[in-house]
């Protein structure tokens, strides 16, 4: 006949059957449930990505289109300038041979004032 330990024992034995198998069950969905999540972001990140690498490189293409100009209107100065404007040291030596040509000129007048009179 069967005892009464030989029933709790079987009845332990189910119960810690089903609730390994509960808990297998749960855990496996949820494991599922992450690598789907995982599956989820990783295409998130990757579009993301492709993204943010496609506005890197119109961002690179402006700036360097942005430098260009730059260089060019930089070059159209440097070779307007000399038109354009004068040194300072250029400046000093066209007035001193200017000064030096009215010097010459008082020179020559106070010459021919002295020789008159």
């Amino acid at each position: 006949m069967i005892t009464l330990a030989q029933i709790i024992g079987t009845a332990a034995s189910v119960i810690c059957t089903v609730i390994v198998g509960a808990l297998a069950f749960f855990i496996k969905k949820t494991l599922s449930g992450l690598e789907d999540a995982d599956k989820k972001h990783e295409d998130q990140i990757k579009e993301l990505s492709e993204k943010s690498a496609s506005q890197i490189k119109e961002v690179a293409e402006k700036s360097a289109a942005q430098t260009k100009a730059v260089e060019d209107k930089l070059n159209d100065l440097r070779s307007d300038l000399p038109l354009i404007y004068v040194t300072r040291e250029d400046y000093i030596r066209t007035m001193n041979s200017v000064e030096k040509k009215l010097d010459q000129l008082l020179y020559m007048r106070k010459e021919t004032t002295a020789n008159d009179g």
